[in-house]
């Protein structure tokens, strides 16, 4: 009887050890899930090299080496807009793209929302989450649309003047630094 008892004593030790070893590995596991979610969602400072200004009166500074692609395009969804991209082909695997179209309040009735609505329509579903944003000189109201693999920004920067420059960006990447640098730098000439 006593050698039952001093088997099931060490059994109920064993199991104890082993539920705080897998304790301690849950805890390990979120603190690492914490650290990578920081270090992939840190603000990384802009470093822009060149400023362009646009047809449509936009001016950006942005890093050249980020942005390799700085021209005006013809958009189905903005028309004529100032398109900035990471590269000319959509396939590379690292493509971002960011819109900046120039227009007034009634432009678009709701632009975030629409944009929102389109996304959901493409993709099925999105997640919005506001973002903060500052521009000097202007309000700026904006979200993250995470889409599956993507990240989409939608912002809306309107001036004290009443111009507006209107925002789509998108990115496979996993950090939308890029893009919150690029539309932070936005100035109306």
């Amino acid at each position: 009887m006593s050698k039952d008892l001093h088997q099931r004593d060490a059994a109920q030790a064993r199991g104890s050890k082993l539920l705080l070893a897998m304790g301690i590995i849950v805890l390990l596991g979120a603190l690492a899930y914490f650290i990578l979610t920081l270090v992939v969602n840190r603000r990384t400072p802009a470093n822009p090299d060149t400023t362009y200004t646009a047809e449509n009166g936009v001016t950006v500074s942005y890093e050249s080496g980020i942005w390799p692609v700085c021209e005006m395009t013809e958009d189905a969804t903005l028309g004529h807009a100032l398109e900035l991209a990471s590269a000319a082909d959509s396939s590379d695997a690292n493509y971002q793209v960011v819109l900046f179209q120039r227009g007034d309040k009634d432009t678009y009735a709701d632009f975030i929302q629409q944009s929102e609505s389109d996304l959901k329509e493409a993709y099925g579903v999105i997640s919005p989450r506001k973002v903060n944003l500052s521009v000097d000189g202007a309000t700026v109201t904006a979200v993250r649309c995470d889409i599956q693999a993507y990240y989409a920004v939608l912002a809306t920067i309107t001036y004290d003047s009443g111009d507006v420059v209107y925002v789509s960006g998108l990115t496979k990447l996993a950090s939308i630094s890029d893009i919150v640098n690029l539309v932070e730098s936005v100035r109306l000439s």
